[in-house]
């Protein structure tokens, strides 16, 4: 049988130069003389088959992390392959290729595509990624012999930022960062060939365009060579277009990409042209060679043969699939699943249905169900409330959705702002006086930030600005990629002056029609109104609370409003009307539950001291009804677990352009601040005992840890429980994480049982890139191995004690060392470029870099730096012992230049073991130290 690799030399050779560059483009016309069938790459895949008509919709990607279920988002991406392969066999042009799913760690929740990452965690990321991909692939005790579909991790590398997301760079991302954090989710299912490519982010690392990364060809490809590499849309042609960008053309910057291992050009729609017209351009002008492209099509025509593209196999996928029972049923259980008890003072849940007379549903979520860009569509008439009614009956859920509705009065004397009373709505007009009805009501929904969306009450639709710049109140739901319904309400000159967040313009003082127009460029020149209270939302909510047996209070955010792909949030506040909602319903019930739903962890310290329950869920859509009211009203247990950290406040989150975890204390691993909720945290309806046994106490370096978990179901219903192992070591002479999940599962234990897990764990889990020896290595010495109910709620502790060859002082004396395997710094930023070389650079004076633990040999005798100062003037490097301030052995002067300079400057001799300081007194450039003996230049001559 002719082997795929076979099959792809064989049509490599009978393709022509011109063929191979369309077939580096999204937009492939196909060659129809070799039976290659014209093809549109990439199909976005969060919560779905999104492009195919009634497909399934799943939770949130940040939903599916609350799971911790490895085999349900496995059964997950098994239903979305099955969906998309039905497409597939209406019209195969759109391919098999899936971009997803997201691996980019959640390292700070103001990233304003949160909801679409897994977790915080490298671990419980990977896992579930796996398990996706699996899914996805048909993959399971070995690769299918023809795959369902073929999935793309995104996004390579260092993303968890949105604003200036083309030229900002992740400024900090030393080699530990890197290697322990933010390239983990990518190598495991990379190495593991369950995920076939990688899609390129944005951003830059260490200044360096992620499109030219280095790590491409030295990790990636190192992993696994046949991974296909896709770039962002438009991203090759930003490395021109961009503030600060690289290259001065597009024929240069398109070459660098290749170089630099691309294979598919996501870039310029659907005109394939300008890529492959640059592509072969290139080649004759001898910036590439035609083999240079021939990796790039190979690797894209592997792809096409894993689908079976080639072959006469009969597509068995049928249009019933798509948004079956089955998919629909799987995709309730994964948002029940999601769901996470985060509070349940006095065991206020589960809601006994028997002894609710009347319960009051209120919050501005209550009655609306959101959507989001990477979601197929779905019917968004039953919004949560409707699970609650379902349950209970409509006659004992009291709904108040809790927002304030105002009248908008022109303060120039022309009346109250009107809108058009049929189901379409129109455009909104100031009528002359008269009371205030319906058509002059809207009620106010608050988002944060300042953000709100108006409803008009006479006809229930939302006001958007239209293209011709006109308020109108037109649209069912907040929607659409500009988000047009969003205004902000702000105080002016006595009164308000409307603003729209699309246009970033204010509604400008009428004209002879009366029609509200988005004109206006400074609130000076905009239409002044007064803001009139008709109906006082949160009193509201209040009253209905009151009357009530319990409160129910759904509150969050809306996945198109503040966050989303392009812009971060400013912050993670709960709106104030909506919290103010939730403040005073409590006060009027004792018996409140806030129910959060949400994008992204929430800073509520207020609701979490003084409300009795609470649940979070990240957006299930259609699911979401009936999955909150089983987890409300007991019959479904809730077990979800938070794949993120609640901090208290955004203040604790420090600067969101900070990717070094490790100086910063970041995320669960580093943090020492006390959260609001701990990463894994998560209550049940039940209470469990816990027992926890190593097999083996003491282990060498290349050893598995085996660890023995037993559960108890002490009662009194049963439910599902999520093992969590951690680790640490004790003593490191360097920051290691205070945590570190090292295995988990997801069990199901009915009342009065127990269920015993065993678990293999290599060490390796808790290795540390060792920057001396660049590789992972095994501290010999004693750990903690931990079962916890959260990362900070430990339970049970067994000490482990691993033996192996002690890492001994650093040796800077022997080869040179680069400046970037620094164990700490301080002022000094980490600068890539295309040859994987980091330089270290510091702007100002001060900055330092330390080499921890060092031997200095006896005949010490000189220092060699390759430095430079890229201004005017003069500068020192001054090495220093044991403190940024201690006894000074050596002074480098470093002068201006355009490229690093060899300096050769003597050390005043210290036979000694300690740390070793080299402190900037200006600005320069450092790329590498050597430390030389008198032997060393005995050894030269």
């Amino acid at each position: 049988m002719t082997t795929i690799p076979d099959r792809v030399a064989e049509l490599l050779a009978r393709l022509t130069l011109d063929e191979k560059t369309a077939l580096m483009h999204q937009y492939s016309p196909g060659v129809r003389r070799l039976g290659i069938p014209p093809l549109v790459w990439g199909l976005p895949m969060r919560r779905g088959a999104q492009q195919l008509p009634g497909a399934t919709v799943f939770p949130q990607a940040i939903s599916l992390g609350a799971t911790w279920d490895t085999d349900l988002i496995q059964q997950v991406g098994s239903a979305i392959a099955a969906e998309v392969r039905a497409g597939y066999a209406q019209r195969p042009e759109t391919g098999l290729s899936i971009w997803g799913p997201v691996v980019n760690l959640l390292r700070d929740p103001r990233w304003g595509r949160n909801e679409e990452g897994y977790s915080e965690c490298p671990r419980l990321t990977c896992d579930l990624a796996l398990a996706m991909c699996r899914g996805l692939t048909g993959y399971d005790d070995g690769p299918p012999s023809r795959w369902t579909t073929t999935p793309v991790l995104q996004h390579f590398l260092a993303y968890n930022h949105e604003t200036a997301r083309a030229t900002m760079s992740a400024a900090n991302v030393r080699a530990r960062v890197l290697h322990e954090y933010d390239l983990k989710p990518f190598e495991e299912p990379i190495r593991s060939g369950v995920a076939t490519g990688i899609m390129l982010a944005y951003g830059r690392t260490n200044g360096l365009p992620n499109h030219l990364s280095p790590h491409v060809r030295r990790s990636v490809r190192a992993w696994h060579p046949e991974c296909t590499v896709f770039s962002d849309a438009w991203a090759p042609t930003m490395l021109v277009i961009d503030d600060d960008a690289p290259h001065e053309d597009r024929l240069h910057a398109y070459v660098a990409t290749v170089r630099a291992g691309l294979d598919l050009f996501v870039d310029q729609d659907s005109d394939s042209d300008i890529i492959s017209g640059a592509l072969r351009r290139a080649v004759d002008e001898g910036l590439l060679t035609e083999e240079d492209l021939d990796g790039p099509v190979g690797r894209l025509l592997r792809i096409r043969m894993l689908w079976g593209q080639f072959d006469s196999q009969e597509d068995v996928a049928t249009p019933a699939v798509v948004g079956s029972s089955t998919h629909r049923r799987l995709a309730a259980k994964a948002a029940s699943e999601a769901i996470v008890l985060l509070r349940n003072e006095d065991g206020l849940l589960p809601l006994v249905p028997a002894t609710l007379r009347r319960v009051a549903v209120v919050g501005q979520l209550a009655a609306m169900l959101c959507r989001d860009w990477y979601s197929p569509d779905f019917d968004e008439s039953t919004p949560p409330v409707a699970g609650i009614v379902a349950a209970l009956g409509e006659d004992r859920v009291h709904l108040v959705e809790g927002v304030d509705a105002i009248a908008l009065r022109a303060l120039d004397g022309g009346g109250y702002v009107t809108s058009v009373g049929t189901p379409e709505g129109g455009a909104l007009t100031v009528t002359p006086a008269q009371p205030i009805g319906p058509a002059q009501t809207f009620a106010v929904f608050d988002w944060g930030a300042g953000v709100q969306c108006l409803r008009a009450e006479v006809n229930g639709r939302f006001v958007r600005c239209r293209s011709d710049r006109a308020l109108a109140n037109d649209q069912a739901t907040i929607n659409g990629w500009e988000v047009r319904e969003r205004l902000r309400l702000v105080p002016h000159a006595g009164g308000w002056v409307l603003f729209d967040e699309s246009l970033r313009r204010y509604v400008a003082p009428l004209v002879g029609d009366s029609i509200l127009r988005v004109a206006a460029e400074t609130p000076e020149t905009a239409a002044v109104f007064a803001r009139e209270l008709v109906t006082d939302g949160a009193a509201e909510a209040a009253t209905a609370a009151r009357e009530a047996d319990a409160a129910i209070v759904i509150v969050g955010n809306h996945p198109l409003i503040n966050g989303r792909e392009s812009e971060d949030r400013p912050d993670i506040e709960l709106a104030p009307a909506q919290h103010a909602v939730v403040e005073r319903v409590a006060a009027a019930n004792p018996a409140t539950v806030a129910v959060l739903v949400s994008s992204y962890p929430l800073a509520v310290e207020w609701i979490a001291g003084n409300v009795p329950a609470m649940l979070w869920t990240g957006h299930s859509g259609p699911t979401l009804p009936a999955a909150l009211a089983e987890a409300l009203l007991g019959a479904q247990a809730p077990a979800g677990r938070l794949p993120q950290t609640w901090p208290r406040r955004a203040e604790d989150l420090g600067d969101i352009a900070d990717y070094d975890i490790i100086k910063g204390r970041r995320t669960y691993l580093y943090s020492d601040l006390d959260p609001l909720f701990p990463f894994g945290h998560g209550l049940t309806y039940s209470r469990f005992s816990y027992y926890l046994h190593l097999r083996r106490p003491t282990l060498c370096t290349q050893d598995a840890v085996e660890v023995t978990v037993e559960l108890r179901n002490l009662g009194p219903v049963d439910s599902d429980e999520v093992i969590q192992v951690y680790g640490r070591i004790r003593d490191s002479r360097h920051p290691r994480p205070l945590r570190q999940l090292l295995a988990f599962r997801r069990v199901a234990v009915p009342v009065g049982h127990a269920r015993v897990e065993r678990f293999r764990i290599p060490l390796s889990e808790m290795a540390m890139w060792d920057v001396a020896r660049h590789a992972f290595t095994v501290e010999p010495g004693v750990y903690d191995i931990m079962l916890g109910r959260s990362a900070t709620d430990i339970v049970a502790t067994e000490s482990l004690t691993v033996r192996g060859e002690p890492l001994g002082p650093r040796r800077l004396d022997r080869t040179p060392t680069r400046a970037s395997d620094f164990d700490d710094y301080h002022g000094f930023t980490l600068e890539d470029d295309d040859t994987g070389l980091t330089t270290m650079t510091a702007p100002e004076a001060g900055g330092w870099l330390l080499f921890r633990d060092v031997a200095l040999a006896e005949d010490l005798t000189r220092m060699v730096l390759e430095a430079s100062r890229a201004g005017a003037g003069w500068s020192a490097i001054e090495a220093r012992w044991d403190a940024p301030e201690g006894d000074l052995i050596g002074v480098a002067p470093v002068v201006a230049g355009a490229a690093d300079v060899r300096i050769d400057v003597p050390l005043r001799p210290i036979a000694a073991r300690g740390d070793l300081y080299l402190v900037a007194t200006g600005p320069m450039r450092l790329s590498t130290l050597h430390l030389r003996s008198r032997s060393d230049d005995q050894e030269l001559g």
